[in-house]
């Protein structure tokens, strides 16, 4: 078991890279955007996101997702690539059929005066052609996972984060074109990936249309629109409430907060399913597939709550740092606490969740993430008005934290795992235990604040030894990587 464990760290290492490079833009230049973009033209962008991700959830049918699902079980090579034809011309007729309706009733629209800003028509213009790329995109990036190919999944998001930077900072910094630019920059990055990549997927290409398994796709893919139209709402309608019951500049402040607390999403809860996913899908029928299944979750939760609790007793520190001080950005920090912890509890259910795609169990996805949806706009609009930008990072915690209840609890009755219960508790109380103090403990020197914030997050994993939270193989094997580390120091002559 512990060579499976290794194989999935460093799958789900390796993958993360190729993510965190497709993402790091947005922290990158946030420095640049906070002194070439004002707080309220930031706050479009910020409304912009929700609905370049939802169409990108319609739109792609989930027949990425599902296309992992079903070339899992094949071992014809041959059968293989005609599913993965199948699925490309699907999602070409679909964008094809997208765009031919999207740009008219896009300039209708506006030429009703129902956009507040004047350049919303231009922004959603460029989103329906990213969306378009982006949804392509997932079918390759998804072919080189199942097909193991790390090192070029990495290097295709490098060439795209490379593009998108350079050009993020020629558009804004020379050309001065504002939010356009960081939307027109990731289109061409977007386009250029699909460029690079068609080598890799004409090979794997079979030209063979696969009526039957197509239809099985779209069958087990259809409910996971749902199930992603509502996380999205669920994620980032908050956004829009907040727009309507406060200010733009509140909107703004709320995305930034929310992008920093987004982190452990991105880097973390992105790159897990990146890489575990295909691994899991493919050790389906093996004998000590639970056992395992529960042992990655500890490791994965753990991950989580030093991630949030890192990210919570430094946020004032990180805004600062990525806004330069700019003030108008600076309010962000006290929303990334709630919101961390908030991603910690979205871990769990994405995690929950999977035994429900095992078992092609995935209407109930769906059922749990709309409930979950209504109920967090209709607490969203009887708290922000109360409690403003507070209110909605409370009702992303709470919301995430019924899902995790609810996706428990439906998949357990499907795919029963025995998680670790009391290993879980001590980590959950440990990281919680330690932030209240970081974060609520009064210190008026900066220095000797982040000194005890640095202190805290090294006895994190002391506290979890003192607990007898490692069991004894896993104290072993930490000490032979200690010792096979320390061997390898070139010796002093």
């Amino acid at each position: 078991m512990f060579d499976k464990f290794k194989l999935s760290a460093k799958q789900v290492f390796i993958y993360s890279l190729g993510n965190i490079f497709s993402k790091l833009v947005g922290f990158i230049l946030l420095p640049l955007y906070s002194q070439h973009i004002s707080i309220s033209d930031y706050s479009s962008l910020i409304l912009i996101e929700p609905i370049w991700q939802l169409l990108s959830a319609v739109l792609s049918f989930s027949l990425p997702t599902a296309l992992l699902r079903w070339l899992a079980p094949e071992k014809d090579f041959k059968r293989q690539g005609s599913m993965v034809f199948t699925t490309l011309m699907a999602l070409v007729f679909i964008l094809l059929a997208f765009n031919l309706l999207a740009f008219p009733f896009n300039a209708w629209v506006n030429h009703q005066g129902v956009y507040d800003d004047p350049k919303f028509k231009l922004y959603l213009d460029i989103s329906f052609l990213l969306v378009t790329f982006d949804v392509l995109n997932l079918l390759v990036l998804s072919l080189l996972r199942f097909h193991e190919k790390p090192w070029q999944y990495i290097i295709l998001n490098t060439l795209k984060l490379s593009v998108n930077l350079g050009l993020n900072i020629y558009f804004i910094v020379r050309l001065k074109m504002g939010v356009e630019a960081i939307l027109l920059s990731q289109l061409i990055a977007s386009v250029l990936l699909n460029v690079f990549s068609s080598p890799f997927l004409i090979k794997h290409l079979v030209p063979k249309f696969e009526v039957g398994p197509l239809k099985e796709m779209l069958k087990y893919g259809f409910p996971l629109i749902f199930t992603s139209i509502s996380a999205i709402i669920l994620s980032l309608g908050d956004r829009y409430v907040v727009q309507h019951f406060l200010t733009r500049s509140d909107t703004g402040v709320y995305g930034i907060g929310y992008k920093f607390g987004g982190i452990i999403n991105m880097f973390i809860i992105q790159s897990f399913q990146l890489g575990f996913l295909p691994i899991a899908y493919k050790m389906l029928e093996d004998a000590g597939a639970k056992r395992f299944f529960s042992r990655i979750f500890t490791y994965y939760f753990g991950i989580l709550m030093l991630s949030a609790f890192a990210l919570s007793v430094f946020s004032h520190e990180i805004v600062a740092i990525f806004t330069l001080g700019n003030p108008d950005y600076m309010r962000a920090y006290v929303v990334i606490p709630l919101i961390s912890f908030g991603f910690v509890l979205k871990g769990t259910q994405t995690y929950f969740s999977l035994g429900l795609h095992y078992v092609k169990k995935t209407k109930y996805n769906a059922w749990i993430v709309m409930l979950c949806a209504v109920f967090s706009i209709g607490m969203n609009i009887l708290l922000v008005p109360k409690m403003g930008i507070y209110g909605a990072a409370l009702m992303m915690l709470v919301s995430n934290g019924l899902l995790a209840l609810f996706f428990y609890l439906f998949s357990q009755k499907f795919y029963y795992i025995r998680f670790e219960g009391i290993r879980l508790l001590k980590l959950l109380f440990t990281g919680l235990a330690l932030f209240f103090i970081g974060y609520f403990i009064p210190v008026r020197s900066l220095l000797i604040s982040i000194l005890l914030k640095l202190i805290l997050l090294m006895a994190f994993p002391l506290i979890l030894y003192l607990l007898r939270f490692f069991d004894k193989d896993e104290v072993n094997r930490l000490l032979q990587m200690v010792h096979a580390l320390h061997l390898k120091k070139p010796i002093k002559k």
